[in-house]
C-alpha cells in the first residue's frame, strides 16, 4: 500500500534514510520534502522524528485530470464524521505548469474550460467537489476526523488521507531545558532520527559508550528501547541519570567507565564521539588498556587530530568485535573517518553532513 510522507524541510536526506531504516519501504520516490513509498505495514510511524505527517495514498493522476479524479472517487469509503482538505503545491506555487496548459489548449480545445478551472485550484473549490459526493458531509477545519491532502508536483497530483501526525514536542526536550544541560547536545529530533537509523527494535539494547548527558537515551526510552551507557566522567554520568529520571526513563544502565573497555552486551550502537579540545582523549600505547586524560587546550590542532584519530581507531577495533547489528557514529569532519572505518572493517551504508559552525561539521555515519 502506498503512503505519502511529509518530511521536515531542514533534514530531507536524513528524514528519507530514517524512513528506509525504520520501515520496510519500497519503490521510494522523493519530491522536494515529500516522499512516496510502498509499505507492507503501517507500524512504526509513531517513532518517526523527521516526518511531520503520513497519508495513505488514495489516488494519483495528471494534474489536468485532478477534478475528474476527485469527482469519480468513492469518498464515502474513507469519510469519518467530518473532513478538511489541504492543498500542497510543490511546483513553485503554480498549480499547473503553464507550458503544459498551453500545449493542452492547442491540442485539445474541447477540454479548454476544464484546464482553466484547474489553473485556478483552491482548497475551497476542491473540498466542494468532495462535499457534493459525501452522504452526510460536515466540514471541520480545526480537528477533522478525515484530513485529505492533495499534493501537486511536476504535473502530477497525489491525493491521500491522514493516518499519522507527528505530535512529539521535541522542543520541550532541548538541552537547555533539561536538569543537566550541555551545549554540544544534538537536537532531540535529530537524536531520535539517529536512534532510528540504527534499526534498533523495541526492547532491544542500545549502547552509547560516550553517553554524555543522555540525549540518545532520552529518545530511546520514550520508544521503549533499553539502553546502556558509559562515560569516563562521574559528573557527566550523574548528569545523564538526572536527565533520564526527569523524563521517567527506567530502562537504562549508566556506568562510569572507559569506552575502550566494552564489557556489556548490546544490539545496536549510536554515539556522538568526543571531539572538542576539552574532550576525554586516550594514551598512545595501543598495547595497553587505554586510560582517558584531558587534552591540553594549547595543543596544536594537527597533533590533536592525530591523537583523536588514534583514539577513534582503537575504539572502532574494539567495537568491531562486539557489535551485533548496525551502528550510527557521529564524527567531526576534520578526521579521516572513512579511512578509520575501512581499517576496522566497517562498511558505510549512509552518511549525512550537519553543519554546526565554521570549524565544525558533524558527519553522521551509519555502518555495519
Amino acid at each position: 500500500m502506498k503512503h505519502i510522507f511529509f518530511l521536515s524541510g531542514d533534514y530531507i536526506k536524513l528524514g528519507k534514510e530514517e524512513i528506509l531504516s525504520l520501515l520496510d519501504a519500497k519503490n521510494v520516490k522523493l519530491m522536494n520534502h515529500v516522499l512516496i513509498a510502498d509499505l507492507d505495514s503501517s507500524k512504526g510511524f509513531e517513532r518517526l522524528a523527521l516526518t511531520k505527517s503520513v497519508y495513505r495514498l488514495l489516488f494519483e493522476c495528471k494534474t489536468e485530470d485532478l477534478i475528474d479524479s476527485i469527482k469519480s472517487f468513492g469518498w464515502n469509503s474513507v469519510y469519518k464524521k467530518d473532513f478538511c482538505l489541504r492543498l500542497h503545491n510543490l511546483d513553485n506555487n503554480n498549480p499547473i505548469n503553464k507550458k503544459l496548459i498551453n500545449e493542452k489548449r492547442i491540442n485539445n480545445k474541447s477540454n479548454n474550460k476544464n484546464i482553466i478551472k484547474i489553473n485556478n485550484l483552491s482548497e475551497k473549490k476542491l473540498a466542494g467537489y468532495v462535499w457534493n459526493i459525501l452522504n452526510n458531509p460536515k466540514v471541520n477545519l480545526q480537528n477533522p476526523k478525515t484530513l485529505i491532502a492533495i499534493i501537486i508536483s511536476k504535473g502530477k497530483a497525489y491525493c491521500g488521507v491522514l493516518v499519522h501526525e507527528n505530535k512529539e514536542d521535541f522542543e520541550s526536550r532541548k538541552s537547555h531545558l533539561r536538569p543537566f544541560p550541555h551545549p554540544s547536545s544534538l537536537h532531540p529530533k535529530v537524536a531520535r532520527a539517529l536512534v532510528n537509523l540504527s534499526e534498533i527494535k523495541e526492547k532491544e539494547i542500545l549502547f552509547d559508550p560516550f553517553c554524555g548527558t543522555g540525549g540518545f537515551f532520552i529518545e530511546a526510552g520514550l520508544m521503549n528501547i533499553k539502553s546502556i551507557g558509559y562515560d569516563i566522567s562521574k559528573m557527566m554520568a550523574e548528569g545523564c541519570i538526572a536527565n533520564l529520571e526527569h523524563y521517567k526513563n527506567k530502562i537504562y544502565k549508566i556506568k562510569i567507565k572507559d569506552a575502550a573497555d566494552i564489557t556489556d552486551k548490546f544490539d545496536c550502537l549510536v554515539t556522538d564521539l568526543p571531539y572538542g579540545l576539552n574532550s576525554n582523549a586516550v594514551s598512545h600505547d595501543d598495547k595497553k588498556p587505554l586510560k582517558s586524560h584531558r587534552i591540553n587546550k594549547k595543543i596544536q590542532k594537527k597533533d590533536f587530530v592525530k591523537d583523536l584519530e588514534k583514539f577513534y581507531l582503537y575504539f572502532l577495533k574494539n567495537l568491531r568485535k562486539k557489535l551485533k547489528k548496525k551502528s550510527v557514529i557521529v564524527f567531526p569532519s576534520y578526521v579521516d573517518y572513512k579511512k578509520l572505518l575501512k581499517k576496522t572493517g566497517f562498511k558505510i551504508e549512509f552518511e549525512y553532513s550537519d553543519y554546526v559552525h565554521r570549524s565544525l561539521t558533524r558527519k553522521m555515519v551509519k555502518v555495519r
